[in-house]
């Protein structure tokens, strides 16, 4: 079905100020396996906003070097020139701790295992983009195995990150997760415009109309009267945030939501596009899968965060 915009309200709807809510991470672990991607994931990590007293880790796993003395670990050089170039990027934190995890054995084992330990807040790996129409990640992606097992909140990174984020666009479904989604976002960008987008998805209900024969004005009917139930519920959704100084754009679309949304953040130039984490295996699982593989920009997977270790 063709997309078409129900309604942009470029008004922001929180008026500009100082941004009362916290700012930056406090606990971020970066995934590396010393190629493009990775150091591609390790330069947007590295303009990330971080909070005070923040800790930033840098994981590589790998194999155990055969016939050597205690086991080595492949990369651990690697590894130590990494950390030290991020070191000296961050000299002017010196409240920021760059600590080194380097593991044995498979990646993603070992990023779940960092990331529990430590209580992360967000994962940071090299994105992988599918460039056929329609084709999804592979069953050996490393971003969609995360996908699948992370607990934490993952950025997969795309383009070289020349600057901070200055164009989000975050989809809600007025869920929990999606405001936690938003939340998120409003954290790593505390001084940058959002842009809030809900995908009016009315296709179930006009195949029914279609179906017992309705008159076309029934299907106009019908997508006014979602138009302004959403319209509605997102003005609510968003109330909360009114006093917080951060600037947020209302957006509708109608259509079918990946579709929409990756449309949507073409549109406008996003550099940063954000979703909420699936809660299981279903439709959700596959939007956000859909997204990670064809978006032309970095994709933000919320997640509930954990508890931090004592």
């Amino acid at each position: 079905m063709r997309q078409h915009v129900l309604t942009r309200v470029d008004i922001p709807l929180l008026q500009a100020g100082t941004f009362r809510g916290p700012r930056g991470l406090t606990r971020l672990v970066v995934a590396t396996d010393f190629s493009l991607r990775s150091e591609l994931a390790l330069s947007r990590a590295l303009r990330l906003p971080l909070g005070l007293g923040a800790t930033f880790t840098l994981l590589h796993a790998g194999p155990v070097l055969e016939g050597s003395p205690g086991g080595v670990v492949l990369g651990g050089g690697c590894l130590r020139k990494a950390v030290h170039a991020a070191c000296r990027r961050l000299r002017h934190r010196p409240d920021v701790t760059v600590r080194e995890e380097l593991r044995q054995g498979d990646t993603l084992d070992a990023l779940s295992a960092v990331a529990r330990e430590q209580g992360a807040q967000l994962v940071v790996l090299g994105g992988e983009r599918v460039l056929t129409p329609g084709r999804s990640l592979g069953e050996g992606s490393m971003v969609r195995r995360a996908l699948r097992r992370l607990d934490t909140s993952m950025l997969a990174v795309l383009p070289h990150p020349a600057r901070p984020y200055e164009n989000p666009l975050v989809a809600v479904d007025f869920t929990r997760e999606s405001r936690r989604a938003l939340e998120l976002t409003m954290r790593l960008c505390p001084l940058t415009p959002v842009s809030v987008l809900h995908v009016v998805d009315t296709r179930e209900e006009e195949a029914a109309l279609r179906a017992r024969g309705a008159p076309p004005e029934r299907f106009l009917m019908l997508r006014h009267e979602r138009e302004l139930d959403a319209r509605l519920e997102l003005a609510r959704f968003l109330a909360p945030y009114r006093e917080t100084g951060c600037e947020l754009e209302a957006r509708l679309r109608s259509g079918e939501p990946g579709e929409a949304l990756l449309a949507h953040a073409v549109e406008l130039g996003s550099d940063l596009l954000v979703l909420a984490g699936p809660r299981g295996a279903g439709d959700e699982a596959l939007l956000a899968e859909r997204v990670l593989a064809q978006s032309s920009c970095d994709v933000l997977v919320s997640r509930h965060e954990r508890p931090a270790v004592g």
